[in-house]
């Protein structure tokens, strides 16, 4: 018996108005509830699974929308429920601004206390390397917003709300780091502590994980074809590898110049493509794209919440084939947005050096005799 045959007609023709409830008398057969549902390409209930229900059941309907989508069913329009307790009322909120191209993260968390101010603690904090910086204060809630951008102007892109447990979580983790390298603590987390606390028992799962973003291999690949465009992204315009490898890059194409002469402009486009593609394979080691990963899931947060599903899929399954990359199959070089760092590079000193490139080149051996004469 397969299993859309062990549910009811009924069942397989859920509404979003009862899904839910049909979902809780499945109990530990909601999974495959879900499984039904896309088989019998019920849309309607499988995107009502994603979005009301939890754990391993909501990542079963979030792949099963991608799904539905490749066979080209038409998913529908997100259902917006009001909640009857707005932000400003709410006991206690957390928010989170996406990484600077340092991998720096900034949290907010704040309660706002029975006199009417809200008590706001700030803390950044760098994951594998430990806290940067804390800060508490009093502040308006609507004022918490702008203190970030003030804060720091580097980032044209908004902190987004994430779950106080989850922020909480991850400060502690980062907490232990700071701790386990030897550093002093900054100042200021006894008077954060009521801010802090509880810390989830159980380390939380990262949020944009929870979305169900998950693909077939070739899929992913697929999607990550055009992967370049997502430097267009605020959160990843400022993003480039380290002074010191493009100094290396330059050096290596200028190995390719014969001393004395200036190579044709095509020859010096081969050699500057190709030595892009070794520089791409050489610095995203296996450690830096485990930490590039990391920073692609808190911005595929901040990017979901401003530009919707459809670029969040691109993030996600950036990340897939990041994480399934080789020296030898599929190596760096073949991901188009690991590439683009370099290829940003290069266009940024070409015009700061009026279409040129500082390439070292080598010395004719009359010139260097005449040199040294």
């Amino acid at each position: 018996m397969t299993q859309s045959a062990s549910f009811s007609a009924t069942d397989l023709a859920a509404t979003p108005e009862n899904a839910k409830a049909l979902l809780a008398a499945a109990g530990a057969r909601a999974e495959a509830l879900v499984a039904a549902w896309i088989k019998a390409g019920n849309a309607a209930a499988v995107l009502e699974a994603s979005e009301q229900a939890q754990g391993a059941t909501r990542k079963a309907a979030k792949r099963g929308l991608n799904v539905l989508k490749s066979r080209g069913v038409t998913i529908p329009e997100k259902r917006h429920v009001a909640s009857l307790q707005s932000e400003e009322a709410s006991e206690e909120q957390a928010l989170m601004l996406a990484p600077d191209p340092s991998g720096v993260v900034v949290f907010a968390l704040y309660r706002r206390s029975t006199t009417g101010k809200t008590r706001v603690c700030f803390v950044l904090l760098r994951d594998g390397q430990g806290i940067a910086r804390i800060e508490n204060g009093d502040l308006s809630t609507s004022k918490i917003k702008e203190q970030l951008r003030k804060a720091f102007p580097y980032a044209d892109y908004d902190a987004i709300p994430v779950s106080p447990a989850w922020a909480r979580s991850r400060i502690a983790s980062a907490r232990k780091t700071h701790v386990a390298r030897g550093l002093i603590e900054p100042l200021g987390f006894d008077t954060a502590e009521p801010l802090l606390t509880p810390v989830p028992a159980e380390a939380t799962a990262h949020p944009f994980d929870e979305e169900g973003f998950e693909f077939a291999d070739d899929d992913a690949r697929s999607m990550t074809a055009q992967s370049a465009s997502l430097h267009q992204q605020p959160e990843f315009r400022r993003l480039f590898p380290p002074a010191v490898e493009v100094d290396a890059l330059l050096r290596k194409v200028g190995e390719h110049f014969t001393p004395g002469q200036s190579p044709e402009p095509d020859a010096l486009a081969s050699w500057i493509k190709e030595e892009v593609a070794a520089a791409t394979d050489r610095y995203f080691t296996p450690e830096v794209r485990a930490d590039l990963s990391g920073l692609l899931k808190d911005s595929g947060l901040s990017i979901l919440s401003r530009e919707g599903e459809s670029v969040a899929l691109q993030v996600a399954a950036l990340i897939q084939v990041i994480g399934k990359a080789g020296l030898i199959t599929e190596p760096p070089r073949e991901i188009p947005f690991l590439r683009g760092y370099f290829e940003k590079a290069i266009s940024l000193l070409a015009a700061q050096n009026r279409g040129g490139l500082p390439i070292p080149v080598p010395t004719a051996p009359e010139q260097a005799t005449a040199s040294a004469g």
